[in-house]
């Protein structure tokens, strides 16, 4: 798909991204979800999660950011077909960023809720793992979980939700990338106790791996991220 430029549109460039869909049980997140949205079931009573961390290089939003890393959990929902058939449609959570700036600009434009800054963001591309903290501790540990991978240039499309009070929105999101996907159930990292996963004990809920989606490291990537509307 063609993206224009315009003040709708804001293009974000990584060279690494790694994201991994967990399967839970729904009623362990259902209650952060705003009435008007469902969440997404693969088997009944059985719902997604997802992990996404970012690297992005320096020169985002024209310039103006340094290096950073990113963090987002999101709930995978029920999505919007009137607007075209996603990936996945998500819920968003929680943003975390070791970017004020970032954090700033992101409950500005895409009106995310920010959980807060990152004090320690390791991400170790040669073995695509990640491990992220802030000052309440360690948020998790997040690994590929595949022995193998094979990278091939794809463009995925989703939908995100987010929500201010009673205001619901929703932004269409494009990733083109070079791509691997695989739905291997191996040990795929640790989700702990944390605020910024709403205090979920995910281990009540036996959380395996659904489906991981990684870009090949060093090799730029690019967001098509467009302004929230609303839903």
């Amino acid at each position: 798909m063609e993206h224009t430029p315009s003040n709708d549109l804001i293009i974000w460039e990584f060279d690494f991204a790694l994201t991994t869909f967990f399967e839970v049980e729904t009623d362990l997140f259902q209650k952060y979800l705003p009435s008007a949205i469902n969440p997404m079931e693969v088997s009944p009573g059985i719902g997604l999660v997802n992990l996404t961390a970012f690297n992005f290089p320096a020169g985002g939003l024209n310039g103006k950011l340094p290096e950073f890393q990113e963090l987002i959990f999101s709930a995978i929902v029920s999505p919007d077909l009137s607007r075209g058939v996603p990936k996945f449609a998500m819920y968003v959570l929680s943003l975390g960023s070791n970017c004020q700036e970032h954090l700033d600009h992101s409950a500005d434009y895409y009106k995310l809720p920010i959980h807060g800054m990152l004090t320690d963001a390791i991400v170790d591309p040669e073995s695509i793992a990640i491990d992220y903290s802030d000052k309440d501790g360690n948020i998790l540990k997040m690994n590929n979980c595949s022995p193998e991978t094979n990278f091939r240039n794809e463009e995925r499309y989703f939908q995100a939700f987010t929500s201010d009070g009673d205001n619901l929105t929703i932004a269409d999101c494009y990733i083109e990338a070079p791509l691997f996907e695989h739905q291997l159930t191996n040990d795929a990292g640790t989700l702990n106790v944390h605020p910024f996963l709403k205090n979920i004990d995910f281990e009540l809920g036996d959380p395996l791996p659904y489906l991981q989606m990684i870009s090949r490291p060093g090799e730029i990537g690019r967001q098509f991220y467009y302004r929230p509307s609303k839903f």
